[in-house]
């Protein structure tokens, strides 16, 4: 029995637009990237039912063919995050009704949550992230991919690229790679935190740093004293690479572990959280800007015949 997955592709609240677009509608080497995203999931034995949450008229037309439910879009990230999966539950698609019965018998029902702008997404790469993931020990886990498998996309002489932000801890410089394994349930009771965190994801912006660290100092004396730490050296540290300080970034960074960040989002989020590294990369690569996304479209073809290669490199370990 496979891993039910849950695409969010919406286009409300939070979500950036490309050329006043919806991302997942734009077309990269001849379809939409939602197209791409589901033939992956759809080409995967361990993945059983595929929810699409979006724009349901315009994602028929995209998608309606392929084996998919889709569901209309909520206000929000959280909203359609919870609307999908509940749309996995086959008591509640029948009924609607969302019951205390059905809350105990799913508590520990996991699925495979993803973004709507990740069309270098490989079946090799979302297997390999499913095979890491234990979640009879956790319930929520991160993939993440290194900066050295990242920068298979950054631009080189005489070729475009995208030089894409990490976070840089003592352990390594890492990106999230846009697919998580939770148990809804489980982390439900810390929803508006989780939407908060969304709305306030591009760390590129003062307002959402100022706005992050207020989140977490509402938390209490604890996150103060950890959480809010590891928190502001992780963005001394990015400020100073940026800066080309190397020194004072690896001296800033030196207290951040991947074990400590995992700690903190554990307390943060009532429930046992962890990190997964993938090696390919290309779920890691996601639209955020009109410029990305033409770099995207002209290398696309490159990346993927790249990135088919790891994926070769990686099977034959």
């Amino acid at each position: 029995m496979g891993i039910d997955a849950v695409i969010t592709a919406g286009d409300g609240r939070a979500a950036r637009k490309i050329f006043k677009r919806n991302k997942a509608l734009l077309d990269v080497a001849g379809k939409p990237i939602i197209r791409h995203i589901c033939e992956a999931l759809l080409s995967s034995n361990e993945i059983d039912r595929i929810v699409v949450v979006g724009p349901k008229e315009s994602f028929e037309e995209a998608i309606g063919d392929l084996d998919v439910h889709i569901v209309e879009q909520k206000r929000n990230l959280a909203e359609n995050g919870w609307e999908g999966f509940l749309q996995t539950i086959p008591e509640y698609r029948q009924t609607g009704i969302l019951t205390e019965h059905l809350i105990e018998k799913y508590r520990n029902k996991h699925v495979l949550f993803l973004s709507g702008d990740i069309p270098l997404l490989t079946r090799q790469e979302l297997e390999e992230f499913i095979s890491k993931c234990d979640m009879e020990r956790y319930d929520y886990i991160a993939g993440i991919t290194l900066e050295k498998t990242l920068n298979l996309f950054g631009p080189t002489r005489g070729r475009p690229g995208i030089k894409m932000a990490t976070f840089h801890a003592k352990d390594g410089k890492f990106r999230q790679n846009n697919m998580h394994m939770c148990k809804p349930f489980v982390l439900y009771d810390h929803i508006d935190l989780i939407l908060k965190i969304y709305e306030f994801r591009y760390q590129k912006e003062l307002k959402n740093i100022i706005m992050v660290i207020i989140e977490i100092v509402k938390l209490g004396p604890w996150h103060i004293g950890y959480t809010l730490v590891l928190y502001i050296l992780l963005q001394l540290s990015t400020g100073f690479t940026a800066l080309g300080l190397g020194l004072l970034a690896r001296i800033s960074s030196f207290p951040v572990t991947r074990k400590r960040l995992e700690k903190a989002a554990s307390a943060m989020l009532g429930a046992r959280c962890t990190t997964i590294e993938t090696t390919i990369g290309g779920a890691a690569l996601d639209v955020d800007n009109e410029k990305d996304f033409l770099t995207l479209s002209i290398m696309y073809k490159d990346w993927i015949q790249q990135i088919h290669q790891a994926d070769y490199n990686y099977s034959s370990r």
